[in-house]
């Protein structure tokens, strides 16, 4: 359905039929002007003439929707091309209206570079020769792209740090919409459309029309109109209904079909995959992804770009945002802990370096000892050799003050046995020792166990670590516990370090160890990556939660897991939850951690009985 209200339809000329009636010879001036009318009237002619892309129709219809709005939304589905329509979006405005200036923001700067990179793709590809010869000097930059077209520029940048402040552009695209807060939209992006792009040029037409108007030549009613060409456009997939991207679209439709007249226009397009044509679908992917049933929750979110509530998963989705600390207060995402303060660490790992295998994967949590609270502060998930983890684990133990450790039994000895002998943790005087933990006990059993451990657990000894068993009665009391956890918020999730300046400095400042970071798919990434990284994983290990099912068998056995149309993917790019399974360790050691250091420490005293030896 397409709705456009009386207030956006005007009588605009057919420049086909107009340009169809022209007689005679042109001059120069009207020939390019004549040119310039038809090229702009016929966007899907002009892409192919200028690119060698052929539009799709709804491509076309959403080019010209973001092309005559100032405000415009693409909720998409998974599949359907936002970043594709951006990038022709950006050549199209440039060529059309010279002196453009296009900044591309993201959560992340890698998103703001993709749309870059498919950008740069289509220029140089075979058949974008005309559209080649627009594009001038280009840069790239740890922290910025930036290309030159036509008097104007296309500049792809990060979200994070003072530096973004010092902007300014006309047009504003931004990527992910979902992921970025009311707060950094409105205080931090919204002003960079203040000043318009041609201010010399209106001042100057400003100060003729005074003079004219004071020697009677020009009457104040008379005076020119400037146009407001600035624009926002928010791409995204779709959201929570508890989330900023939902309230901005419903406040934007709102105006749509609002009767008053306003300066600015909007354009709103929810675009589902029913609506693309049927050679632009994988039908594979659609099928594999509706095995779960097409009204499941993620299916509709992901697939069909609808806003659902988020409330009917076993971890609810706005509960945890609830858990979430608001931007600009700690504890924020961390690179390095902070001095005093104490960390635990979880870890599901996984050796394989498969493409398509689970993710090793560790969660940090900072104590609140006054409350005996955690929040989730620093996460890690990836493939990899073995090496690479091991490196990260010597990173995580040597830049946050570790008190206490829980491993998943399954691979657990093998990894520690590795970092053990290495040559990074002999060479630096660094071991990890293991105490037996029984969990899952309860009761006076469990008082006695916790006693016990309590004389076990040496911290300068670094004697800290336990592998957890992953027995049913575990899985379901340690998913209970992560539930009631986030239900009477005893567990927490960090603020972004990217969406507060002076959060950001301070992580940007400090001196981290990159290369103990870097794996394979990471070896060209600067700091600023790794902070953005943390950032996104905070959000990524709470839409793993909602993806947990809770499923009991007819003999009671409950079951804690993905839908199984998500566990047959055999995809590089399939769900996963092995964040999910690493904040499940360490919110469990959160509370094992509690247990024990709150336990009596039993003074055991040796003596011996003397005897006479005749």
């Amino acid at each position: 359905m397409i709705y456009s209200p009386d207030k956006y339809k005007k009588d605009y000329p057919d420049i086909n039929t107009e340009l169809m009636n022209l007689k005679g010879i042109l001059n120069d001036k009207d020939a390019k002007i004549s040119l310039a009318k038809f090229l702009r009237a016929n966007l899907g002619f002009t892409t192919e003439l200028i690119s060698g892309i052929k539009l799709a129709p709804y491509q076309e219809i959403h080019l010209k929707g973001l092309l005559n709005r100032n405000f415009s939304m693409c909720v998409f589905g998974r599949g359907c091309g936002k970043s594709f329509i951006a990038s022709v979006f950006c050549f199209l405005q440039c060529v059309f209206e010279p002196n453009t200036k296009i900044l591309i923001a993201g959560p992340t700067f890698r998103t703001a570079r993709f749309i870059f990179n498919n950008l740069e793709k289509i220029v140089n590809s075979k058949g974008a020769e005309l559209l080649q010869q627009a594009f001038g000097s280009k840069s790239k930059r740890n922290d910025q792209y930036e290309w030159s077209i036509n008097g104007g520029s296309i500049v792809a940048i990060p979200l994070s740090g003072e530096k973004i402040r010092g902007f300014r552009a006309n047009v504003l695209v931004l990527d992910e919409f979902l992921l970025l807060s009311e707060d950094i939209v409105k205080t931090v992006l919204m002003p960079f459309l203040v000043a318009p792009q041609n201010m010399k040029e209106r001042m100057e037409i400003r100060e003729m029309e005074d003079t004219l108007i004071r020697e009677g030549a020009m009457k104040e009613e008379d005076r020119m109109v400037f146009e407001n060409n600035s624009k926002m456009i928010a791409l995204s997939s779709a959201s929570y209904t508890f989330e900023n991207l939902y309230k901005t679209y419903n406040e934007w439709i709102e105006k749509i079909y609002s009767k008053e007249a306003t300066e600015a226009s909007y354009f709103v397009s929810q675009l589902s995959y029913e609506a693309l044509p049927l050679e632009m679908i994988d039908k594979t992917i659609i099928e594999e992804a509706q095995n779960g049933g097409s009204s499941h929750s993620s299916f509709l979110r992901e697939y069909c770009a609808r806003f659902i509530d988020g409330s009917d998963s076993y971890f609810s989705a706005k509960k945890m945002e609830d858990c979430t600390i608001p931007n600009g207060q700690a504890p924020h995402t961390l690179m390095k802990g902070t001095p005093g303060k104490k960390y635990i660490l979880g870890i599901d790992p996984n050796m394989s370096d498969s493409p398509n295998a689970d993710y090793f994967a560790m969660a940090v949590m900072e104590i609140d000892e006054e409350s005996k609270t955690g929040t989730l502060v620093h996460t890690y998930a990836g493939l990899g050799n073995l090496k690479n983890h091991v490196n990260y684990f010597y990173y995580l133990m040597t830049n946050f003050n570790i008190v206490f450790m829980i491993l998943d039994n399954a691979g657990a000895d093998v990894f520690l046995a590795a970092c053990n002998q290495s040559e990074l943790f002999k060479s630096n005087n660094l071991a990890i020792n293991s105490f037996e933990f029984n969990s899952d006990l309860e009761g006076p059993e469990y008082d006695q166990e916790v006693r016990k451990i309590r004389n076990s657990y040496n911290l300068e000894n670094k004697k800290i670590a336990f592998n957890q068993v992953f027995t049913s009665n575990f899985i379901r009391k340690a998913n209970e516990h992560l539930q009631a956890s986030i239900d009477y918020k005893k567990i927490w999730f960090a603020s972004k370090t990217c969406a507060n300046d002076s959060f950001f400095e301070s992580q940007f400042s400090q001196s981290i160890p990159i290369e103990l970071m870097k794996t394979e798919d990471k070896k060209d990434w600067s700091t600023l990556d790794f902070i953005e990284n943390q950032d996104d994983f905070i959000y990524q290990t709470k839409k793993q939660c909602t993806l947990v099912e809770h499923s009991s068998t007819a003999r009671g056995t409950q079951s804690f897991d993905l839908p199984q149309h998500l566990k047959r993917s055999s995809s590089s790019n399939k769900a996963r939850k092995d964040n999910y399974s690493a904040l499940l360790l360490v919110n469990w050691g959160l509370k094992c951690y509690n247990d024990i250091i709150n336990a009596p420490k039993e003074e055991i005293s040796q003596t011996f009985t003397p005897i006479m030896i005749k």
